[in-house]
């Protein structure tokens, strides 16, 4: 029988270990009740995850889980001193993406009748976290949102209060947003985080406002710059980043994997004049606690030379389509790009 971590702390002492960590003077039992917290969150992830996964599953719909890494947690509580930890509502993130924002709109809906008793944060505000109503000044599109989980049976109540984030988002949207986190990944920038070089930054925002122009009819951050300001503002960006060139050369092989459900991809940083990427590494287990022992034990020992995530999917296509900043497959990204600079 599975056996579920389950928080062991009060929301007062995690907020208190989330401050301590975000000043950066963190004492071990600090560090052990983040933990803790965070891999409570694999029981009402595996919950949320089942129940997308049985909705969409007449649709062509992709759906994949991950726990939020340690490394995100803590940069997050350095950043936002005010953020309290037991209120961090992403640390379990379920993601579902679709063909088109008709399919995308329709599902949220139906999703919203749902006959559960899970509290949906902001319902009040159905714009908050809407970001094809309000694109975010990054470029970012799509539809978040938050499940407080909550349930009246025994077994399930330990749980209660825990959040879960959704993630709406079609394939165009997806490809952009793969695209930024495996910038990230493959230099010095965190364009994700409006960190590193202006002109990456502008780089993304621009695609975004040429994708959703070209592939969805829609705007993102710049809809009052014409096709052909956002092309020779592009050219100019590339000129300087050469991002799309470098993501032409990025080349990770995974082959011949044991593919089970729950999966700890490591990710190896690379420098930017490297040729190629260095292969990732994927560990499989049927067991959900012992990916996250091994997740835990790999983040703790590569933390300053790769990007260690658990992740949980159905099939292999799905984790790869789903992950595709994990496997640096931005071929959509750039395919889309072009096409729209082309037009």
């Amino acid at each position: 029988m599975v056996s579920w971590v389950s928080p062991k702390f009060s929301k007062n002492r995690v907020n208190r270990a989330g401050r301590a960590i975000g000043e950066g003077n963190p004492t071990p039992e600090d560090i052990e009740v983040m933990e803790n917290w965070r891999a409570s969150h694999a029981y009402v992830l595996n919950t949320f995850q089942a129940t997308l996964r049985n909705r969409s599953r007449e649709t062509t719909a992709v759906v994949g889980t991950r726990l939020k890494r340690r490394a995100t947690i803590e940069n997050k509580v350095r950043r936002f001193p005010d953020m309290q930890l037991a209120r961090m509502h992403d640390i379990a993130g379920c993601r579902i993406i679709f063909d088109t924002v008709e399919q995308l709109l329709a599902f949220r809906n139906d999703l919203h009748h749902a006959r559960f008793n899970h509290r949906r944060r902001g319902a009040d505000n159905e714009e908050r976290w809407n970001y094809l109503v309000n694109p975010k000044p990054d470029g970012c599109r799509g539809i978040h949102e938050v499940y407080e989980y909550d349930v009246r049976s025994e077994g399930g109540k330990t749980w209660n209060g825990l959040n879960v984030e959704i993630q709406f988002r079609t394939f165009a949207q997806h490809a952009w947003s793969t695209a930024v986190e495996v910038a990230g990944l493959l230099t010095l920038n965190k364009p994700k985080f409006g960190q590193g070089s202006p002109e990456l930054i502008e780089q993304f925002q621009l695609a975004s406002e040429l994708i959703a122009r070209y592939f969805e009819g829609s705007t993102s951050c710049f809809p009052s710059l014409s096709i052909a300001e956002l092309k020779d503002r592009f050219n100019k960006c590339e000129f300087q980043t050469r991002i799309i060139e470098l993501f032409r050369r990025v080349n990770t092989k995974v082959v011949d994997i044991d593919f089970r459900k729950n999966n700890v991809l490591v990710f190896p940083y690379v420098k930017v004049e490297d040729e190629n990427m260095s292969d990732l590494e994927v560990y499989s287990f049927d067991n959900v606690f012992r990916a996250i022992e091994r997740y835990n034990a790999l983040e703790e020992r590569m933390s300053n030379t790769a990007d260690v995530v658990l992740v949980r999917a159905d099939s292999f296509d799905n984790m790869r389509v789903t992950f595709r900043n994990y496997f640096a497959d931005t071929t959509d990204f750039v395919d889309m790009v072009n096409k729209a600079l082309e037009a």
